[in-house]
């Protein structure tokens, strides 16, 4: 045998070198003559940016990059790379922060960070990024067994690339999709060779939209003590968001404080959140142009229309309302919003947030992390969000108990980023003791000014004509989207959000949460999320018959061990309250309350496209107008919202999330996503989550669009043969029979074709949606 062993080692050896000279010969080194490429100025922006936006960028981007390494601009490839993990949920230590475009600007800062270039040298054979391009090409056979997350190899220099490469040559890259071809590594040798010159893209802005970006850095940064605090609170909602002028959509921009006056050019102030200090007593809010790549998996567009300013100013400056002195930066201040921003009516802050409800939402999912896994297993996967009323919220309806409950809701964030391991219990008491004070007081406020309980008009309406009051999150695993409309069949758990949630929502998972803290810190943060999404479809059974409040409850959090933690930590309150709605059926309370909202409170203009393609258990009344499903619709029907029992258990062996390509008769694309939502016992604990599983409950959405950023797989199939993926679906039963699946339509990301199919979803997108379109995510797409 180990002659055996011997003679297939040297077979591999000479097969090896065998692929290293074709390659070689057909792909030379900067010693062979250039050709037909020449690099010129704008090289970088024209040709090798493109090339990463469509190979690399899918998994090279935020703070999931691989070895932190974000193509996303040229910025990112000047800062090279570093091994450390942003995603260290056993720190104990805070680190600190790598956001790129704040932190530092130039290599040299980037390097004293920790991390190491990629652009080692003009000589190829001596270039990291070469080599690891260049090595997927030598070695297209090998497969890759880890995904993005656990492949943790990062080299640092030519040499240690060459030895780990021996090894591991699965660390080529793309990694484990096809290598780029001739032409991509042409343009890539040309670029390496010549020095890798470049710059980040410069933004052409017209007068017209020059002249609305200076309206709005007027606005914002006017000298009076009232604007000041208004705008420190514009700021801490929009840092994270993608600001767009309706004249183009696709061209970016990023709230800043800066150093200097805007018209000199901003120089951002990089603090580590957004409510800390700028240690500045004299700064300037600035639009900064966005010059990286968009990805869907951050992409918080944001309108900076004429009618947005105006809604501003008429929201936050009218009124007689006054500010006798601007809040500092302390802790309990700065992190607790109902404080630092008490001078504001909270009529205009509430409005301001459900005006754009979908965005401030989606913040805390596509927020400071790319993935949200902290505080993402902390909600179902699939469920709708309603608005209660600013009319009938109780820190607007009263100003003495608005001031009475500020003090209580304090958050985790208060504590900063390196909260002490052994404080944590002590802590988490205190937060979990303000909380319950200020539910008791809460419920007692209610008996007060709605003694009958909640009513139908209490639920935000939209003013008729917003599509932010009803919104659906659907959860991938690790990640999440939301959308405006109840899309998906009728929801396991519903939120209603009032002012005091939605502002705590928003600020202790994306104003306060660090993702650079410690593993106390990101503890704490967590859960608070559940505090938060228990009191929010707390607020929601409020509006039920008080008999069934209880049946529900117990029904979202099954077991011994949630029933005991909803006993000792979050004990009813309130419970016996009446309501005012009356419900035609003493069962099925929930669907009643959910339909009523839909069809009888909210328009046909803000309630969202019908969803009949999913919806089983949601009724439409006669008396309201129904389209047709299109032919396409029609045929995957028998695969939305069927639950996984046993006698058709396919949903179980579906994906989180996965597109579907059908090329229609006429040679139009469209693109449906395929969406696994997978139901729990209760999702009250932070591990153990695959343990609290209900997979015979489990069911699929299917939507058309791009519900999703990190597609697991892209299945294809021609008009003509969409029935045949239908019924093969729909008979699996087992994780085989998946696979079966996948061969037949699935595209494998061993697939030659792969990055055809992915540039014709990318090139869908945009045309489908320009605005919201941003790069796919690869880095969870399916290993087999």
């Amino acid at each position: 045998s180990l002659v055996m062993q011997f003679i297939k080692y040297v077979g591999i050896c000479f097969v090896s070198v065998g692929l290293m000279n074709f390659a070689e010969a057909q792909n030379p080194t900067s010693s062979a003559p250039i050709g037909e490429e020449t690099l010129t100025q704008n090289y970088f922006q024209d040709q090798i940016q493109p090339l990463f936006d469509n190979r690399c960028v899918a998994c090279h981007s935020c703070f999931n990059a691989p070895c932190q390494l974000n193509l996303q601009n040229f910025t990112g490839f000047i800062r090279g790379a570093n091994a450390k993990n942003v995603y260290n949920g056993t720190r104990t230590e805070s680190v600190l922060p790598t956001r790129l475009d704040i932190d530092a600007n130039t290599a040299p800062e980037w390097h004293a960070k920790g991390f190491f270039p990629v652009q080692t040298s003009t000589d190829l054979k001596q270039n990291l990024f070469w080599q690891a391009v260049q090595l997927r090409r030598l070695r297209p056979e090998v497969t890759v067994s880890k995904p993005v997350a656990e492949s943790a190899l990062c080299a640092s220099t030519p040499a240690s690339f060459e030895t780990l490469a021996k090894n591991n040559p699965e660390i080529g890259m793309p990694y484990g999709f096809p290598a780029l071809n001739a032409r991509e590594l042409k343009k890539i040798q040309v670029w390496l060779s010549g020095g890798a010159p470049g710059m980040n893209k410069e933004f052409k802005i017209s007068k017209k939209a020059k002249q609305q970006l200076e309206r709005w850095e007027k606005y914002l940064n006017q000298k009076d003590v009232r604007q000041k605090l208004i705008s420190r609170y514009l700021y801490e909602h929009l840092f994270l968001a993608h600001l767009y002028l309706d004249e183009n959509p696709r061209q970016f921009y990023r709230l800043v404080r800066s150093q200097t006056e805007c018209a000199k050019g901003p120089l951002e102030i990089a603090t580590r959140r957004p409510n800390d200090s700028p240690g500045l007593e004299n700064f300037f809010y600035c639009l900064k142009p966005f010059t990286a790549t968009v990805v869907k998996k951050t992409h918080l567009p944001y309108p900076l229309s004429p009618k947005k300013l105006k809604r501003v100013q008429d929201l936050f400056n009218s009124g007689e309302w006054k500010v006798s002195k601007l809040p500092g930066y302390d802790p309990g201040v700065a992190e607790n919003p109902f404080v630092a921003f008490a001078d504001i009516p909270v009529k205009a802050r509430y409005q301001f947030l459900l005006d754009d409800s979908r965005y401030h939402v989606a913040s805390f999912i596509k927020g400071p992390v790319c993935n949200g896994s902290m505080a993402v297993n902390s909600i179902q996967e699939q469920f709708f969000v309603f608005f209660l009323n600013p009319t009938s919220d109780k820190m607007q309806m009263s100003a003495e108990y608005a001031k009475k409950v500020e003090p209580l809701l304090m958050l985790p964030g208060m504590w900063g980023s390196d909260i002490k391991p052994l404080e944590t219990p002590v802590l988490l008491k205190k937060l979990v003791d303000h909380r319950e004070a200020y539910r008791k007081a809460r419920s007692e406020m209610l008996k007060r000014t709605l003694p009958q309980g909640y009513a139908l008009q209490d639920i935000w309406d939209g003013e008729s004509q917003n599509p932010n009051a009803v919104l659906t999150v659907f959860r991938h695993d690790d990640n999440a989207v939301v959308q405006t409309g109840a899309a998906g069949d009728l929801s396991k758990t519903v939120f209603v959000l009032d002012y005091p949630l939605f502002e705590r929502l928003v600020y202790n998972l994306v104003v306060n949460f660090d993702v650079f803290g410690n593993v106390s810190h990101q503890l704490l943060t967590r859960v608070y999320m559940d505090m938060i999404r228990m009191e929010a479809e707390e607020l929601f059974l409020m509006f039920l018959p008080p008999e069934k409040r209880l049946e529900y409850r117990k029904s979202w959090y099954q077991g011994f061990l949630a029933q005991a933690k909803m006993t000792y930590i979050f004990p009813t309150v309130g419970v016996a309250e009446p309501t005012r709605i009356r419900f035609t059926e003493e069962s099925e309370t929930k669907r009643q309350m959910i339909e009523k909202i839909l069809f009888f409170r909210l328009s046909s203009s803000n309630r969202g496209l019908l969803d009949e393609l999913n919806w089983r258990h949601i009724e439409i009344p006669g008396s309201v107008s129904r389209v047709p499903l299109v032919k396409l619709d029609n045929q995957l029907t028998p695969l939305a919202s069927v639950r996984a029992v046993e006698q058709r258990p396919f949903a179980r062996f579906f994906p989180d999330f996965a597109l579907l390509k059908v090329k229609q008769k006429g040679g139009a694309l469209k693109v449906y996503s395929i969406i696994h939502n997978k139901e729990h016992e209760n999702i009250s604990w932070i591990t153990g989550e695959s343990l609290r599983f209900a997979p015979q409950e489990d069911t699929l959405t299917i939507r058309e669009g791009y519900w999703g950023a990190y597609p697991n797989m892209i299945f294809h199939s021609e008009e003509t043969n969409l029935d045949n993926f239908v019924k093969l679906a729909s008979l699996l039963k087992s994780p085989a029979d998946y696979q079966v699946l996948v061969e037949a339509f699935g595209i494998r990301r061993s697939d030659p074709d792969f990055w055809q199919h992915y540039d014709e979803l990318m090139n869908h997108q945009i045309k489908a949606d320009a605005l919201e379109s941003g790069v796919l995510d690869l880095t969870r797409y399916e290993l087999k």
